[in-house]
């Protein structure tokens, strides 16, 4: 009788088992998604990527196009997701594929932009980085940013075309970075130690003289001289007007 039972029992939980499993279980994972390896098409004909990532159970679709002169027509030159990358099977796969008639792009002004930045933007419309020169720059605002660009923003270029930039960067000297001394004199202390502040060097020495035609707290003259070049974190001295005849140190 016993063994009746524990048989019974064994069958009624292998039956809701098998009905967890196939109600509860298999929909859950279906809903997580299959995850597969995204294969490289890049190369490939636009025919052939498609087929191979349809094969593969992810979603072709054609992103912006380009020209590249140096690979064949109808090619695919770049993929995202990348190849190897592990997604949800059914992502879309964006294609940029080698085409070589394609609407005139307009070029974005690119000033006071990252140049990796600028390199994504260029290859997402279609058009080449050329030649990165760098120009000397004294404002840590302007290291690494773009100054000029060779073509005037707005200008309307054909499909692969080599756009060439001028990036700032900052002058470096004995491992230091070096700026110019901002010009302090005419304005007043509490002014002087706020622009000392924001151009990243300290205040110095602050010493006083009496003058009988200057606002009291106006800076007189400052060491170094404003324009000279000078590591950031150097301290300026500053002389400071005050209406006292003995002199305050």
């Amino acid at each position: 009788m016993r063994f009746v039972v524990k048989t019974a029992i064994t069958l009624v939980v292998l039956v809701v088992l098998g009905f967890l499993f196939d109600k509860v279980i298999m929909p859950f994972y279906t809903l997580g998604g299959e995850i597969v390896k995204v294969p490289n098409v890049c190369s490939l004909s636009i025919n052939e990527a498609e087929a191979k990532l349809s094969q593969s159970g992810l979603a072709p679709k054609l992103g912006y196009n380009r020209y590249d002169k140096t690979r064949e027509l109808n090619t695919v030159l770049s993929q995202n997701p990348t190849a190897g990358s592990s997604v949800k099977k059914g992502r879309h796969v964006y294609l940029s594929v080698n085409k070589k008639s394609q609407k005139p792009i307009s070029l974005p002004d690119y000033k006071g932009r990252i140049i990796t930045d600028v390199k994504l933007s260029l290859e997402k419309i279609g058009l080449e980085l050329g030649e990165i020169n760098y120009s000397i720059i004294y404002s840590e605002d302007q290291d690494g940013m773009v100054l000029s660009q060779s073509i005037p923003p707005k200008t309307l270029l054909a499909g692969g075309t080599e756009v060439n930039f001028i990036v700032g960067k900052m002058a470096v000297e004995s491992g230091q970075k070096q700026s110019l001394v901002p010009d302090l004199t005419g304005i007043s202390l509490s002014e002087a130690q706020k622009i000392i502040i924001d151009n990243s060097f300290a205040l110095g020495n602050v010493s006083f003289r009496f003058s009988s035609s200057l606002i009291p707290n106006t800076i007189i003259n400052q060491k170094p001289a404003s324009g000279q070049v000078a590591p950031l974190g150097k301290p300026i001295d500053i002389v400071v007007a005050t209406d006292k005849q003995t002199p305050i140190n």
